[in-house]
């Protein structure tokens, strides 16, 4: 078998990748002799395997770095949430509340009373339906007693906070505040199952 072929049959198996049969092939001299095909004939033929391990580099971080929805306190940490993860509101690229996993709100006249209506057809990437229930769990995180999240501070002002059916939440505060959204936005508040009760999600209520 020539060279040429052997290192097709090889990337065309997927064992060895696109750049790795780009340098054999000029290492060889080969490069004038494949045919544009073969690309993306391979990338066709490639089928997504489960599992493997996702390395990702970056500067800031520390042994001290968690996932935990309350302490995100460095960039890397931060990367890797927002793969996994989005908030009920998020800012545009003018600082402007917009919906993110909230379709829409709206506040009573006084702006003491929001309801947001959640956005249907979300689900987590362990397959749940994204629901109230969910959004609830979320948010009580980090209102604790013996919360340590650095967004606690933020929903102080939360006297209750209710479901209103599958797909609606509603937030009582103890004064009106025009900016409620955006403090929905804060990149602690994202929301994660309300089954995944792992030890970081625990909280009192």
């Amino acid at each position: 078998m020539s060279q040429q072929h052997e290192l097709e049959r090889l990337f065309v198996k997927g064992t060895i990748s696109r750049r790795e049969f780009i340098a054999r092939a000029t290492a060889f001299g080969l490069t004038a002799a494949l045919s544009p095909a073969l690309f993306s004939g391979a990338a066709r033929a490639a089928e997504p395997q489960k599992g493997g391990r996702f390395r990702l580099g970056l500067a800031q971080g520390a042994t001290s770095d968690s996932l935990d929805i309350g302490k995100l306190p460095s960039t890397a940490p931060q990367v890797l949430h927002f793969q996994l993860r989005n908030c009920l509101v998020e800012l545009d690229h003018n600082y402007v509340p917009i919906p993110e996993l909230a379709e829409s709100w709206e506040s009573s006249p006084d702006a003491a009373t929001w309801t947001f209506k959640l956005r249907k057809g979300v689900t987590f990437h362990n397959g749940k339906s994204f629901e109230a229930e969910d959004a609830l769990y979320s948010i009580n995180y980090h209102r604790g007693e013996k919360s340590q999240s650095a967004a606690k501070p933020l929903l102080n002002a939360i006297t209750e906070l209710k479901s209103d059916g599958k797909h609606t939440v509603v937030f009582k505060l103890s004064g009106g505040n025009a900016d409620f959204p955006m403090i929905m936005s804060d990149y602690h508040l994202a929301m994660v199952p309300d089954k995944e009760r792992g030890q970081i999600f625990k909280f009192d209520k």
